[in-house]
């Protein structure tokens, strides 16, 4: 296994902290449930990011999906792109009917014709992808250089770092 860019394994404990141990804080309500989903679209578009420096923008998104997610995601990548892109820029949960702690209507389709996405299921699959991901990226020197690239460059993507109190 190759030593691990400091950088990369930084950007990694960051995420951890972040959005794997942030995010349930986040789906123990209802009322901040809604921020959970923000945050899980915006750490899988980081994460397609790091893994797909060659592809441009919805590919990118769409590719960590059906590469990284479960099976059952790999239909909807286009929607969920188009779902990143109204939650990220307008808070708009369009595409999805967005339900809290309901597994049973995970990606059942809703009384409006889409698609129920339930917080919670969203959570454990998105924290699998990620942890597939950073499996990968811990036995692949290639895959942290490019992950080290994006952290680098400012313009396209850049460090993670939280500053402040460590429990």
């Amino acid at each position: 296994m190759p030593r691990m860019n400091m950088e990369v394994l930084s950007a990694e404990t960051c995420f951890r902290r972040i959005y794997l141990d942030g995010i349930p804080v986040l789906l123990e309500r209802n009322e901040t449930s809604f921020l959970a989903f923000v945050c899980m679209l915006a750490a899988t578009d980081a994460l397609s990011g790091y893994r797909y420096l060659e592809i441009g923008g919805g590919g990118r998104f769409c590719s960590f999906v059906r590469d990284y997610y479960p099976s059952q995601y790999h239909p909807h990548a286009d929607r969920l792109y188009r779902f990143r892109c109204r939650m990220l820029h307008n808070l708009s949960p369009a595409h999805f009917t967005l339900v809290h702690q309901s597994p049973e209507l995970h990606l059942q389709v809703s009384q409006i014709g889409d698609l129920h996405l339930d917080d919670s299921s969203l959570f454990c699959d998105f924290a699998g992808a990620a942890e597939l991901f950073f499996s990968q990226l811990r036995a692949d020197a290639t895959m942290q250089a490019a992950m080290a690239s994006r952290l680098a460059d400012l313009d396209r993507g850049g460090a993670i770092w939280v500053s402040g109190n460590s429990e």
